[in-house]
C-alpha cells in the first residue's frame, strides 16, 4: 500500500504541462532498455496490465535481439518479467494485439550473425490469466515483420502490408482468434503508395487507417501517405482501398498509433527510416526520433500536427489503449542510439468522451475492510467528508486506484465526493459500523 501511495504523489509531480491536450507522465521503469518491442495492453480479472513481448536492447546488435516478456500492473505502477516467447530466437518488428481474453503475437523478424532477416510466420497465443504461452495459433500464411496490425470489432486481428523477407507486399491476412484461421482481405493496390512496412494503424469503426511507413527500394525511403480501407461488415474480407493523401508535418516511420471517436493519432517515429541498428538506409547515419504527435479527425479531415512533444521516441511497435483518454506507452529509441527503458501515460481529456457523457463519469468505493479503493474513469479530485461535513481527506486521484485507509478517515457515514473538473461531481455514501 506504501508503494501505491508513493506512486499516486510521484506520478502527480511529473505530469506534464498539456501540449494540445496531451499529458506525458512517466511511469516505472521497465526491467531492461527495449526497443522495437510488441506491445498490447490486457484487462485480467478487472485490472489492466500492459505487456512487452521481444525487442533488441543495448548496443542494438544481433545479439541484443532478445524473446523476454515484461508485464506491467497499472494498478501497481510495477514491472515483472514472465516467460520468454516461445521463439528459436530474439525476435523484432513483430505486433500484440488482445483479443478475446488472449494476446496473439504475431510475425516479427529474426537476424542472425552473418546479418541475414528472417521474417516469421509464427503466431505466438499468451494467456495473461496464467501468465504462460499456450501452443502457437496457425501460422501467417505470408511471413510478415514490420506490419500494419488492428483490430476489428474486438474479434478479427487485420495484418496489412509489410516485409516478407525480400519485399514489401501488397497482402491483407485477416486472423480468426475464434476459428483459428486465416483468410485473405482484398490486396492492397501493387504499388509503393500503399505497401509499406514500418506504417502503423488502427481501425476506427470499420476503418483502418494507416500512415507512413518505408516504400521503394535499396534507400528505404521513408513515407508521409495516409491510407484508408473500408471494410464491408457482411464479408470482413472485402475492403476498399483509397489513398487520401499525404499527412502534414513530415515523413514518418515506426510510430505507435491509436484511435479513439472520430480521432486517430500517431506518437513519435522518425522522418528517415533506418535499420534495426538505428542506422539509417540511405546511408546518412544515425537517426534521431522526433517529438512529435499527428492526429486526424477522419470525420473532419482535419489534422493536428504536435510538435516538440516532452519526449522524443521513434521504434515503437504499440501502444497500449487504457480508456479514459489515457495510453501507454514503453521502450523504444529515445535519442541517438539509446534504447530507453522509460514507460509514459499519455492523457488526453478531449480523447476520453466526457465531454459528451450522458451520464456522470465512472466512480465507485469499494470495502475493502480496513481500507477503501477508489476507482473513476479519469483523473479527478476526491474528497471525504463526515456528515457534519467536515473534509478528513482530499488527494488528486490518477490512474491507478486510490487506497485510503479507513483509520484516515474514522467517521460513522462518509460522503465520497469525485470531481474531474469537467462534469458535475459525484458523490457516493458509505456507512461504517
Amino acid at each position: 500500500m506504501k508503494k501505491l501511495v508513493f506512486f499516486l504523489c510521484l506520478i502527480f509531480q511529473l505530469t506534464a504541462t498539456a501540449q494540445n491536450g496531451w499529458e506525458w507522465t512517466e511511469l516505472a521503469e521497465m526491467p531492461d532498455s527495449t526497443s522495437n518491442n510488441a506491445l498490447c495492453g490486457a484487462v485480467v480479472n478487472g485490472q489492466k496490465y500492459i505487456y512487452s513481448f521481444g525487442g533488441i536492447s543495448d548496443s542494438l546488435t544481433y545479439n541484443d535481439i532478445h524473446q523476454r516478456v515484461y508485464k506491467y500492473s497499472v494498478n501497481d505502477n510495477s514491472w515483472s518479467e514472465e516467460v520468454p516467447l516461445p521463439d528459436t530466437l530474439g525476435k523484432i518488428a513483430a505486433a500484440a494485439s488482445f483479443v478475446n481474453n488472449k494476446i496473439y503475437v504475431i510475425g516479427g523478424y529474426h537476424v542472425d550473425e552473418n546479418g541475414n532477416e528472417y521474417s516469421s510466420d509464427r503466431v505466438h497465443v499468451y494467456n495473461p490469466f496464467l501468465d504462460t504461452f499456450e501452443v502457437n495459433a496457425a501460422p501467417v500464411p505470408v511471413p510478415i515483420d514490420d506490419h500494419v496490425q488492428a483490430v476489428w470489432r474486438d474479434s478479427l486481428i487485420y495484418v496489412v502490408t509489410g516485409w516478407s523477407n525480400t519485399s514489401n507486399v501488397p497482402d491483407v491476412q485477416i486472423y480468426n482468434p475464434y476459428f483459428d484461421s486465416w483468410s485473405a482481405g482484398s490486396q492492397l493496390p501493387n504499388d509503393n503508395i500503399f505497401k509499406s512496412f514500418g506504417a502503423s494503424g488502427y481501425i476506427l469503426g470499420d476503418t483502418i487507417y494507416y500512415y507512413g511507413g518505408v516504400a521503394g527500394s535499396l534507400s528505404f525511403t521513408a513515407r508521409e501517405h495516409m491510407r484508408k480501407g473500408v471494410i464491408n461488415p457482411n464479408d470482413p474480407t472485402d475492403i476498399t482501398w483509397e489513398y487520401i493523401g499525404d499527412a502534414p508535418g513530415g515523413r514518418n516511420y515506426r510510430s505507435a498509433c491509436s484511435g479513439h471517436g472520430s480521432t486517430v493519432f500517431w506518437v513519435g517515429g522518425a522522418e528517415v527510416a533506418y535499420n534495426f541498428d538505428a542506422i539509417a538506409y540511405n546511408g546518412s547515419g544515425v537517426v534521431a526520433p522526433n517529438r512529435r504527435i499527428l492526429s486526424f479527425d477522419v470525420n473532419q479531415d482535419e489534422y493536428n500536427n504536435t510538435f516538440n512533444t516532452q519526449v522524443s521516441v521513434m521504434d515503437l511497435r504499440g501502444i497500449a489503449k487504457l480508456g479514459g483518454g489515457n495510453w501507454i506507452i514503453a521502450g523504444g529509441l529515445d535519442s541517438l542510439q539509446s534504447v530507453s527503458n522509460k514507460a509514459y501515460l499519455l492523457h488526453n481529456t478531449s480523447l476520453s468522451d466526457i465531454n459528451e457523457a450522458l451520464q456522470p463519469p465512472f466512480f465507485e468505493v469499494l470495502d475493502m475492510n480496513d481500507y477503501y479503493r477508489v476507482r473513476t474513469e479519469n483523473v479527478g479530485d476526491i474528497e471525504v467528508f463526515d456528515i457534519a461535513g467536515r473534509k478528513l481527506f482530499s488527494k488528486r486521484k490518477q490512474l491507478a486506484d486510490l487506497i485510503i485507509p479507513k483509520s484516515d478517515v474514522s467517521a460513522n457515514m462518509l460522503i465520497f465526493i469525485y470531481n474531474d473538473g469537467i462534469n458535475v461531481p459525484v458523490t457516493r455514501k458509505k456507512v461504517q459500523p
